[in-house]
C-alpha cells in the first residue's frame, strides 16, 4: 500500500448560510475552499479536509463522529457554549485526553479532543517488528488450536456430523469391507 498524506472527512447537511456560520463557529474562522455553490472544504489539520456537502433534505444521517483535535478543550466549548450549542460534558481520561461531543444542526455527531500527553507514533521499524511479532503470535495460536483439537480437528461444525453407523455422509455404493452397504 501506499503511503498515505492526507484525510478527506464528508458529510452532510443543510442550509449552505447556516452550514457556513456554524462551521466558522467551530473552527474561528470561514472554508479554505468552495469549489462548488454547495460544497465547502476546511482543512482542519494539514492534509486533513472536512468536506460538507449541503442543501441535502436528510443530512446527519450517518452513523459515524468526527472530532477535531484542540490545543484548550475548555476554549473550544466555550465559544460554542457562548453560542448556543448544545453540548455534551468534557469527559477526561487522565493522562491521556479530554473530549467533548455535540452536533450540528443537521445531526452530524462531532466534537473536539484534546490531548493531554503527546502522541505516541511508532517508527517504520518498530511498526516492522510490530507486525512480525503478530504474525508469530498469530501461527503459534493457530498451532495450539490444532493440536488441542485432536484427531477430532477435521470435524467441522459447519459439516453435517458423521453417523454413528460408520456409514459416511453423501456417499452411495459400497461403502464396507467386501462392498457391503450400511442399512439405515
Amino acid at each position: 500500500m501506499a503511503e498515505l498524506s492526507g484525510l478527506t472527512i464528508a458529510i452532510n447537511a443543510g442550509d449552505n448560510t447556516e452550514v457556513l456560520d456554524f462551521y466558522t463557529l467551530v473552527f474561528d474562522r470561514g472554508p479554505d475552499t468552495a469549489p462548488l455553490d454547495d460544497f465547502l472544504e476546511w482543512e482542519v489539520c494539514r492534509g486533513t479536509w472536512l468536506q460538507i456537502s449541503t442543501g441535502h433534505d436528510r443530512p446527519g444521517a450517518n452513523n459515524a463522529r468526527v472530532r477535531f483535535e484542540c490545543d484548550d478543550i475548555d476554549s473550544a466549548s466555550a465559544r460554542l457554549h457562548e453560542a448556543g450549542v448544545p453540548l455534551g460534558e468534557v469527559v477526561t481520561v487522565p493522562d491521556v485526553v479530554a473530549f467533548l461531543n455535540f452536533s450540528d444542526n443537521w445531526g452530524n455527531a462531532l466534537g473536539f479532543y484534546q490531548l493531554l500527553t503527546p502522541r505516541r507514533t511508532l517508527s517504520e521499524e518498530d511498526r516492522r517488528e510490530q507486525e512480525r511479532e503478530f504474525e508469530a503470535r498469530r501461527r503459534e495460536a493457530e498451532g495450539e488450536q490444532a493440536e488441542a483439537a485432536g484427531p477430532e480437528a477435521a470435524d467441522d461444525d459447519r459439516l453435517p456430523p458423521v453417523p454413528d453407523d460408520g456409514s459416511v455422509p453423501g456417499q452411495t455404493g459400497p461403502t464396507g469391507p467386501g462392498g457391503s452397504t450400511p442399512s439405515h
